[in-house]
C-alpha cells in the first residue's frame, strides 16, 4: 500500500496538465476545457435536425451514437485531471470517471461502425478505425488498472485515452486549415486528418507518461 501511494504521488498528473499547479498548467487546462466545450456544442447540432451531408444522413444512428459518446467524454474528461476535484470530492471524481468510460465505450464502438463506411475509402477506414480501437482499448486498460488498485497505471492509461478523445478537437482544427489555408482537396485533407488527428496526440501522451516514469525512477 505504501509503494502504491508513493507511486501515485510521484506520478502526480498536476505536474503536466492540471490547473493551479502553475500558471502555464492552469492556462493549458482552461484551453483544453474550453476547446472540449466548443467542439461538444458544435457537434450537438447533429441532434437538432438531419445533417445536410447526404453521407452522414445515410448513417444517422451510428453517427449520433458516436457523437453522443464523444460529447460526453469531452465534457467530463478534463475534470478527471482536476486535482481540486479529486481532493474535495473523490466520489464525484469516481462517478464522473465511470460516466466518462461509458461514453468512451459508446463513442468508440459507434465510431468504429462509422469508420467502416467513412468517405474516401480504405485510408480513412483504417485511420478512423484504428483510432476507435485504441480509444476503446486504452479506456478498458484504464478501467482494469483502477479496478486492480494500480492507480499509477490507471493515470497513465487515462492520459493516453484522453489524448485520443482530443482527436475530436484536433480534427476540427486541422481539417479547416488544410481546406481553407493550404487549399488541399477534400480527399487529401480527409485522408490526412484521419491519421493526423490522433497520432501526434498519442505520441505526446506517451512522451508525458514516459517522462514522468523516468522522473520517478530517478527519484
Amino acid at each position: 500500500m505504501a509503494n502504491e501511494l508513493e507511486g501515485s504521488r510521484a506520478f502526480d498528473l498536476t505536474a503536466t496538465i492540471l490547473p493551479h499547479r502553475s500558471r502555464r498548467a492552469t492556462t493549458l487546462w482552461w484551453i483544453m476545457l474550453l476547446s472540449c466545450v466548443a467542439v461538444g456544442a458544435y457537434s450537438a447540432r447533429y441532434f437538432l435536425g438531419p445533417p445536410s451531408d447526404e453521407h452522414f444522413s445515410r448513417y444517422i444512428l451510428p453517427l449520433r451514437l458516436h457523437i453522443a459518446g464523444g460529447i460526453g467524454a469531452l465534457l467530463t474528461g478534463p475534470w478527471q485531471f482536476s486535482e481540486n476535484l479529486r481532493a474535495r470530492a473523490l466520489n464525484l471524481h469516481r462517478w464522473l470517471g465511470r460516466f466518462y468510460l461509458l461514453e468512451v465505450v459508446l463513442g468508440s464502438i459507434a465510431g468504429f461502425a462509422m469508420a467502416t463506411v467513412s468517405e474516401q475509402g480504405w485510408p480513412t477506414h483504417l485511420g478512423f478505425g484504428i483510432l476507435a480501437v485504441l480509444w476503446f482499448f486504452t479506456g478498458l486498460q484504464a478501467y482494469r488498472m483502477v479496478r486492480g488498485g494500480n492507480i499509477l497505471a490507471h493515470r497513465q492509461w487515462m492520459i493516453r485515452n484522453f489524448a485520443l478523445t482530443l482527436a475530436a478537437v484536433t480534427l476540427r482544427n486541422y481539417l479547416p486549415f488544410m481546406l481553407f489555408v493550404l487549399h488541399w482537396s477534400f480527399r487529401s485533407s480527409y485522408i490526412t486528418v484521419s491519421w493526423l488527428c490522433w497520432i501526434p496526440n498519442l505520441l505526446i501522451a506517451e512522451w508525458m507518461v514516459r517522462r514522468r516514469a523516468k522522473s520517478h525512477v530517478a527519484i
